[in-house]
C-alpha cells in the first residue's frame, strides 16, 4: 500500500468513530430545523473572523467576545447544539492527537537541532 492509500485508510477509520457518526448524526439534525442551523451557522462565522481578527492583531475586541459568548448561551440552551458542541470538541482532541502523533513521527524533520 501507497502512503496515500494509508491517509484514506486513516480517514475512512476516522469516519467510522462512535465520535464522528454522533456529531454527523448532530449536525444532521440540526440543519433539519432552519431556524437552528442558521444560527449556528451565524455564531460559526462570527467565531472564525473573531479567531482571525484575534490572529492578525493578537488581541479580542471585548465587546465580540461578549456578543459570541451571548450567542452561545442562547445556542446551548438547545440541547442538540449543546452536544453537537461536545461532539464537536470532543473530535477536536481527536485531531490534536493525531497531529501530535504525526509530529512526533517525523520529529526529526520538524526540530532543526
Amino acid at each position: 500500500m501507497n502512503f496515500y492509500d494509508k491517509i484514506h485508510e486513516l480517514v475512512r477509520t476516522f469516519k467510522e468513530m462512535e465520535e464522528y457518526k454522533t456529531y454527523i448524526d448532530l449536525k444532521t439534525k440540526i440543519k433539519k430545523d432552519e431556524r437552528t442551523s442558521k444560527e449556528l451557522k451565524e455564531f460559526k462565522k462570527a467565531q472564525q473572523e473573531a479567531q482571525l481578527s484575534y490572529i492578525n492583531t493578537g488581541e479580542m475586541k471585548e465587546e465580540i467576545q461578549k456578543e459570541l459568548e451571548n450567542k452561545y448561551s442562547i445556542l446551548i440552551q438547545k440541547e442538540e447544539v449543546r452536544k453537537f458542541f461536545e461532539a464537536e470538541i470532543k473530535l477536536d482532541v481527536i485531531l490534536a492527537d493525531m497531529q501530535k502523533i504525526i509530529a512526533e513521527g517525523i520529529k526529526e524533520m520538524i526540530d532543526f537541532e
